[in-house]
């Protein structure tokens, strides 16, 4: 009786330890999926941005498209000009990502995680606000050459097509892409608080 005693109290202690061993390579595993999937989202998203500029560029100055207005060659160079800004964010912003190390220790992980959180949603306040002016003031002053003359009806249709799709991409289609990221990010933070106390509480 004993000997079981002292059988049972070694499986008592060891088990804690395997439990978390295996919780600490789930979350590295749900880590380095996350962020392999924001990099390759932020990555696809920063090209695409400066891709649309080129195009952009190519429709204006290159193509049979011929608009003449000074006003609209000010539009061209303000979107533009945002658009390529918005690459060069997004694509830093991949970069942040690709810094964070799984093989860390939790502590030191979980604070990687925890200054990206602080750093994008700082910078998701100003920056969304200020790309989705600049973008729609660029994309007004163009209207205006490409609307003049046309049937009262078939600039009433542009601009409610537009306001729309601009009014969804902002409140809602966007909004719902940074919640699923702020989810994956608090899940993350969160298992590794949790194994961060496990831890503590096994020292």
């Amino acid at each position: 009786m004993k000997d079981f005693d002292a059988i049972k109290d070694l499986w008592q202690q060891s088990k804690p330890a395997e439990q978390k061993a295996v919780d600490m390579q789930a979350i590295t595993r749900q880590s380095k999926d996350t962020r392999t999937k924001l990099f390759r989202q932020l990555l696809f998203g920063g090209i695409t941005l400066f891709l649309t500029v080129v195009f952009i560029t190519w429709m204006m100055y290159f193509s049979t498209m011929k608009l003449t207005w000074f006003v609209t060659h000010i539009a061209i160079w303000i979107i533009n000009t945002t658009v390529l800004l918005q690459s060069a964010l997004t694509l830093f912003t991949a970069y942040k990502v690709s810094l964070v190390d799984d093989t860390l220790p939790p502590s030191q992980h979980l604070q990687q995680w925890e200054e990206y959180y602080a750093f994008r949603k700082k910078q998701i306040q100003w920056n969304k606000p200020l790309y989705f002016f600049f973008l729609n003031l660029g994309m007004g002053l163009y209207f205006l050459e490409v609307v003049h003359g046309r049937p009262i009806g078939y600039i009433i249709l542009v601009i409610v097509v537009y306001c729309g799709w601009m009014l969804y991409a902002y409140f809602i289609l966007g909004k719902r892409i940074l919640e699923k990221e702020e989810k994956r990010l608090k899940g993350i933070m969160d298992e590794l608080k949790l194994i961060e106390e496990q831890l503590k509480a096994a020292e």
